[in-house]
């Protein structure tokens, strides 16, 4: 039974204990004046009478409604008031020697808390004349007149909010929504006949990358004009808004980069009009740098629009800045690489060129990398790092190109018919336009199988396929030269000779006597009747 009676007595307490006690209207320190405005505005307590106690008032106008004004405006943007960081002392002057507060220097500089002459502490009298323009400015006509008019249904509460709020959130859905689709079809239309007129470039999918992200800033910007006529309560205001601003940056971030990237394709056409290399090697780089501040500049947006502070954020980055340090060397070697190839040039877009091992065209130079597409059709990354500390063969910025080969003529062709045929290749690769006059056609060995010919020249041309087309030609010239002389081309092949069978005995050396060779090579030598040194004279003299 006292247990019973005992039971009954802690639930009548708590039923008739208030839920949270109110302090009564203090302004003695900023803090309290503050909270007081708030206090009094909860809805198990609300008295805007009592809330508008620290406020000073202009020439004809009313405390409630203003400190109403004041809450409601705050709710509908997100803010919270920083009623905890304010001081709570009486006699605080700011650094400028003031009896000032401005609670929200950022988002509200208007809203100030001063000291009067009677030590108390309120909302100024510039405070009150603002908050009518700012509650003007946070809720449009539209939304007040929609309220207005609408019946007494709407203000009943499902769920901790009037419904005509979720009617008018459905409405502001629906507005969003038509805005983007008029973005859209403007977009598909008058843009496109613009870019058409202008002769840029661009393809549908290209259009298409860039259409969606600027879609989403229209109907995230449209949801930031509408969500503070929604009247949302701070704990739901706030988080709506954040997101909405959050949705709204990365929309415009990605648009961003994908106009930097659109921006770096019409001038990439543009370029390839051009004679010069640099600007194909600088509009990757800008276009990667340009990125790059993007991603800096709208990753510090999201995080200050998450509500971290960036400063603090910063900071820490600086205590760990060691370690990150140690984790980007490579990054910043790189970076320093794609400097150094900017600045020397060792190439360009579009030179075949020979690093280490790898060899092939220059396609790409970032800030990172280099790409080269090796004539395998292969594509090969390579750190710029490397690149600033490795031999760099750059064989598209040869003048002309070298040629050598050799020329191997059968063993029973004459020696003046060998000597004519030198001749002809010497008339053939003077006649080719591509041929530079400095060549060497020679009798260069006696080789396994043939009388070789060494031919050696250089073909002005930087570019690859008019060296393989003069060469081809040139070798083509010296078949049909061959022909005409009736000389052959001699091929590795071995022969076997028997000398002597039973049924065909070896016949007896028959050598001339000592006398007669000495004869024939003195005929060989300076001044005899054979000696030719300089070979036979074909009208060279």
């Amino acid at each position: 039974m006292v247990r019973s009676l005992v039971g009954v007595l802690w639930l009548w307490m708590w039923l008739t204990i208030p839920a949270h006690a109110v302090a009564p209207p203090d302004c003695s320190t900023p803090r309290a004046a503050a909270d007081t405005l708030f206090q009094w505005l909860r809805t198990d307590v609300y008295d805007p009478g009592l809330a508008a106690t620290c406020m000073e008032l202009p020439a004809g106008q009313h405390g409630a409604r203003l400190a109403v004004q004041l809450k409601q405006l705050l709710d509908a943007r997100g803010i919270y008031f920083p009623t905890r960081q304010l001081p709570d002392t009486a006699d605080y002057v700011d650094e400028d020697g003031e009896a000032l507060v401005v609670p929200l220097p950022d988002e509200l500089p208007e809203v100030t808390l001063v000291r009067g002459e009677d030590g108390l502490w309120r909302y100024s009298e510039d405070t009150g004349r603002a908050i009518p323009e700012l509650y003007a400015k946070t809720f449009s006509v539209l939304s007040l007149w929609f309220q207005s008019n609408l019946p007494p249904v709407f203000y009943t509460r499902l769920l901790g909010l009037y419904l005509w709020q979720y009617l008018y959130a459905l409405l502001l859905l629906a507005v969003a929504w038509a805005a983007g689709t008029v973005v859209r079809l403007l977009l598909r239309n008058q843009v496109r006949r613009l870019l058409d007129r202008a002769r840029l470039p661009l393809n549908l999918e290209t259009y298409r990358r860039t259409n969606h992200p600027i879609v989403g800033l229209v109907i995230f910007g449209v949801v930031l004009w509408g969500l503070p006529d929604l009247q949302l309560p701070l704990g739901l205001a706030a988080p709506l808004t954040r997101l909405a601003w959050i949705g709204l940056g990365l929309a415009g971030l990605v648009a961003a980069f994908r106009f930097i990237s659109v921006g770096a394709e019409i001038a990439r056409s543009w370029s390839a009009l051009t004679e010069s290399k640099l600007d194909d090697q600088a509009i990757p780089l800008l276009r990667q740098a340009a990125q790059l501040l993007l991603v800096v500049v709208g990753s510090l947006y999201l995080v200050d629009a998450m509500g971290f502070d960036v400063w603090k954020l910063a900071a820490g980055v600086g205590i760990g800045g060691l370690a990150f340090a140690l984790a980007a060397q490579d990054t910043v070697a790189n970076l320093f690489g794609s400097i150094n190839i900017f600045l020397d040039r060792p190439f360009q877009i579009g030179d075949w060129v020979k690093i280490g091992s790898v060899e092939g065209v220059v396609e790409e130079v970032g800030f990172r990398s280099t790409r080269v597409r090796t004539f395998y059709n292969s594509l090969v990354t390579i750190p710029n790092s490397q690149i600033t500390n490795a031999n760099v063969d750059n064989l598209g910025l040869r003048p002309r190109r070298r040629i050598k080969f050799t020329l191997g003529l059968t063993y029973d062709t004459p020696p003046d018919k060998l000597e004519a045929f030198t001749e002809g290749v010497r008339a053939i690769l003077a006649a080719h336009p591509l041929v530079q006059r400095s060549y060497e056609v020679h009798v260069y060995d006696l080789g396994s199988s043939a009388i070789e010919i060494l031919v050696y020249y250089h073909v002005v041309t930087p570019d690859w396929h008019e060296e393989l087309t003069a060469r081809s030609q040139n070798i083509l010239e010296f078949v049909r030269l061959a022909r005409e002389m009736g000389v052959s081309f001699a091929f590795p092949s071995t022969s076997v000779y028997l000398e002597s069978t039973p049924e065909h005995p070896l016949p007896p050396h028959d050598s001339p006597p000592l006398a007669q060779l000495r004869e024939i090579f003195d005929s060989f030598g300076p001044g005899g009747d054979n000696a030719r040194p300089l070979g036979p004279d074909y009208g060279r003299s």
